[in-house]
């Protein structure tokens, strides 16, 4: 079972029961039910359930608002609550566009249009307590989680250039890390036998780096005609990676970097984490590093271009002119 099943679960039966409470006009439970129906659907979509996870807890969160609204015709509130639920996602449903440090403002903007709604809304309605009080706990959170995405994405801003710590041309920096199966794995072991084509990833917890993996394992036979390696490389133990692996469904190697030592090598660390979470050291960018077969850097993709981490095929002309062992 993912971990995010049971969040999932949790948040999809209390968001059914605050919606059938509604209906039959118990008003003040079907609220309570609905506040606390959205709690473990947010952490269902932090936990990576996928888009169905994200779905449903735009869902949960429209049905939250339709709980509280003080008349039927009241839909100011739930559109309010379904935009502040929008908030964390428009980066990883709008990576290609956006990436980490492009439109910095998207969150703190939707955030502020979601908090007029409610405002003007519920002014116009003349709404009660609740409608103010429960919405009111969310948008506090949503406060709290928007301050972080904007400092964060402006550190990244001010500290990012055309390329990472290492551009085409410069020599490939070694590092020894464990696979998802235990094995160690050196980048020097493939020099003179095989281009490698790293990847940087961020953690289980970002929903972007899934894709970036899946799109670089369909593209694994394009990359295999030119004798080029996969290797992922993430800040998360052996049986994170192991479980990822399988439940993305990729068969190449997804290397333990959990004192970012390999991401610090390449240039990738651009912020530090808060230490009391489990990053200690940390959170990388991802990135792609080709490397080859003489260790040297032949492309990296550019942290300025959004997306193009998500576009293997940016990667294709370059593969085109190496040379095969």
């Amino acid at each position: 079972m993912h971990r995010s099943t049971p969040p999932y679960i949790i948040g999809t039966a209390l968001g059914v029961v605050c919606l059938v409470l509604t209906l039959l006009g118990y008003h003040q439970a079907a609220v309570i039910t609905g506040l606390l129906a959205v709690i473990p659907s947010s952490l269902a979509v932090k936990s990576n359930g996928g888009d169905l996870a994200v779905y449903t807890y735009f869902i949960v969160s429209i049905i939250f608002g339709y709980s509280i609204s003080p008349l039927p015709q009241h839909f100011i509130l739930p559109l309010s609550l379904f935009l502040l639920a929008l908030m964390p996602c428009i980066r990883p449903f709008f990576f290609k566009y956006v990436a980490n440090a492009q439109f910095i403002y998207a969150e703190a903007i939707t955030y502020l249009i979601a908090l007029s709604l409610f405002v003007l809304g519920n002014l116009h309605y003349g709404a009660d307590w609740i409608a103010w009080t429960f919405p009111g706990i969310a948008f506090l959170f949503g406060l709290f989680l928007v301050s972080m995405f904007t400092l964060e994405r402006l550190q990244i801003k001010s500290r990012i250039r055309d390329y990472f710590g290492v551009k085409p041309g410069d020599t490939a920096p070694d590092f020894t890390l464990t696979d998802q199966d235990g094995n160690k794995v050196s980048l020097s072991e493939y020099k003179g036998n095989r281009h490698v084509l790293i990847i940087f990833i961020r953690g289980d917890w970002c929903p972007t780096c899934h894709i970036m993996l899946r799109t670089y394992e369909k593209e694994k036979a394009k990359f295999a005609e030119k004798n080029i390696v996969l290797i992922a490389i993430g800040p998360d133990p052996l049986g994170v990676n192991k479980e990822m692996v399988v439940r993305l469904g990729l068969d190449y190697k997804l290397l333990s970097d959990d004192k970012n030592e390999a991401a610090k090598s390449y240039g990738m660390m651009f912020h530090s984490n808060n230490p009391d979470t489990k990053f200690q050291e940390g959170i990388p960018l991802p990135a792609a590093f080709l490397i080859d077969i003489n260790g040297k850097v032949a492309y990296t993709t550019n942290p300025r271009i959004p997306g193009e981490m998500l576009t293997p095929q940016t990667i294709f002309p370059v593969v085109e002119g190496l040379k095969m062992a």
